[in-house]
């Protein structure tokens, strides 16, 4: 029987986050698998307090069936998706706190609580690191994908490229050099006629 990290990774709900707005303030819902214990939590933080409930196999059977999913692949996924397009929406009743994924009938609710102060520094801890890796990872990501289009750009303007433009201009300097030499007595302003001749006086004999 696979365990239920396995079964979170292979859904890809092991590392995922959402920032949510409720009102003026903001929260970030996340979730992650602890080292040690075969639990997934679920954790929501507005930057100071946290609330979170962690699911063992038992507790994920518990809320498939209230949701009526028959299978911890297909909540996981939905749970996902729901991330995925934004469809996530936080409430604070007391010191608990709602959190929906999805929308209309196929919406799913998960109740956290808040946690003791080891556990939230324990939280904040790990997803401040987390984000700070994800970041670094895309900016080597993009500066590897600016460096490949630089080539691409230098391989299209290349040498073929300059000895085309080369090519191109030889062309025309030599066009001009070998324009048509004007014949003698042909007129410059109008090429086209003849010099007219000054008019000779009468000589007499």
């Amino acid at each position: 029987m696979t365990d239920l990290k396995s079964t979170v990774k292979n859904c890809g709900a092991d590392a995922i986050h959402s920032v949510v707005e409720n009102g003026r303030q903001k929260f970030l819902c996340f979730t992650r698998l602890p080292e040690a214990d075969d639990v997934w939590f679920v954790v929501v933080s507005d930057g100071v307090n946290v609330w979170r409930s962690e699911f063992d196999e038992d507790g994920m059977e518990a809320q498939r069936d209230l949701v009526n999913i028959s299978t911890t692949e297909a909540f996981l996924t939905r749970f996902k998706d729901g991330f995925a397009a934004g469809e996530v929406s936080v409430a604070r009743v007391g010191t608990k706190m709602s959190l929906t994924i999805g929308k209309g009938a196929a919406a799913m609710n998960l109740d956290l609580y808040e946690t003791t102060a080891a556990d939230k520094k324990t939280e904040l801890q790990t997803v401040l690191f987390r984000l700070a890796e994800q970041t670094s990872t895309l900016e080597t990501k993009l500066s590897a994908a600016n460096q490949s289009l630089e080539k691409l750009k230098a391989q299209k303007t290349g040498p073929s490229g300059m000895n085309a433009l080369m090519d191109l201009g030889a062309k025309k300097i030599g066009a001009q050099a070998k324009a048509k030499p004007r014949k003698t007595g042909m007129s410059v302003v109008n090429p086209a006629s003849r010099k007219r001749k000054a008019a000779k006086g009468v000589v007499f004999d």
